[in-house]
């Protein structure tokens, strides 16, 4: 995730922030092989998944339907 440009959240594991020009903002969730992004931005978002796939070799599952 660092390669990608995200900071590792002290308080918490699984989170990942990405900040681009000061003011874009894009959060991942990572827990065991399951990876959500979410921020204000879908051109951003889409950016980051994008290269997310290429590096880690998984697929897009789409729109996050449910989270516990």
């Amino acid at each position: 995730m660092k390669k990608l440009g995200f900071k590792h959240l002290k308080s918490e594991a699984g989170i990942f922030c990405y900040r681009k020009k000061g003011t874009d903002l894009v959060i991942a969730v990572v827990y065991v092989n399951n990876t959500f992004f979410c921020g204000p931005d879908i051109t951003i978002l889409n950016e980051i998944k994008s290269k997310f796939i290429v590096k880690w070799e998984c697929r897009d599952l789409g729109t996050l339907t449910e989270f516990l």
